[in-house]
């Protein structure tokens, strides 16, 4: 398995790139948190769109009581909007059985921007280890693609990617590859491994959501492995698999 980490996201640099590979995005602070904990408390399905046009706008296909619009601009809700891009928002009481339109500065473009990819998963800390799980069962080589911030480097998501690199490579059989990118995600990991909140202290964008009131979300958004879920972008849309049927057993003679 060929591990490889994005610094900043990008499409890919060609177009049958992805074609063979996994993709994992992550956008810790905080839309693959939100989607993660969204799924977690029973949401059917997630629909991540670029814009908040396209959201009013997918909003109409469906029953009103059917969906939460959501989503944030410069961290805080749309005007209009049912809720924001806090995970704490997404309770079972609010969520369960609803479809979600969500749209965020950043993490929502990043599902469309690796669609190409083979599976496309969600990973965020509340689902690490389980998508460390994930990708050894696939056993394909895999992207991680921080979502970033606004085009640029993403301390927070990096560091979530370090800590996806060293669990799969720790739990595996050792075959892998890391390039040079993939080995400096693990490193920056290291850095912070205990004290991942440190690091959404120190980032540009963890700054911000500090700066907008939003604190309360950076030690919400480091809580490590609380679910197992992991959630799949495929066809536009976010869903949790549902898990193979058992094999059936021989009618008795």
């Amino acid at each position: 398995m060929h591990i490889d980490i994005q610094f900043v996201p990008s499409p890919p640099p060609k177009p049958n790139f992805l074609s063979n590979r996994v993709a994992v995005v992550i956008d810790v602070l905080r839309a693959t948190s939100t989607m993660v904990q969204a799924m977690a408390h029973g949401a059917s399905e997630i629909i991540p769109v670029a814009t908040v046009e396209e959201a009013f706008q997918m909003a109409k296909v469906f029953p009103r009581n059917s969906i939460i619009l959501c989503g944030e601009r410069e961290s805080k809700k749309i005007q209009g909007f049912d809720f924001g891009n806090s995970p704490k928002e997404y309770v079972t009481e609010r969520v369960k059985g609803k479809k979600i339109i969500l749209t965020t500065t950043n993490g929502t473009k990043a599902f469309h921007l690796v669609s190409s990819g083979k599976e496309i998963l969600v990973g965020s800390f509340f689902n690490i280890g389980a998508v460390a799980k994930r990708c050894l069962e696939l056993d394909r080589d895999l992207l991680i693609f921080p979502s970033g911030d606004e085009g640029n480097f993403s301390l927070e998501d990096t560091v979530c990617g370090g800590m996806l690199i060293q669990l799969i490579t720790e739990k595996g059989d050792n075959s892998f590859v890391l390039n040079d990118a993939s080995q400096c995600a693990q490193i920056l990991y290291q850095r912070f491994e205990g004290n991942v909140t440190e690091a959404f202290h120190l980032s540009h964008h963890g700054k911000e959501l500090i700066n907008r009131g939003f604190e309360e979300d950076l030690a919400y958004c480091a809580r490590i492995d609380i679910t197992d879920i992991v959630p799949e972008f495929k066809d536009g849309v976010i869903r949790v698999p549902l898990p193979p049927p058992p094999p059936q057993q021989p009618a008795c003679r």
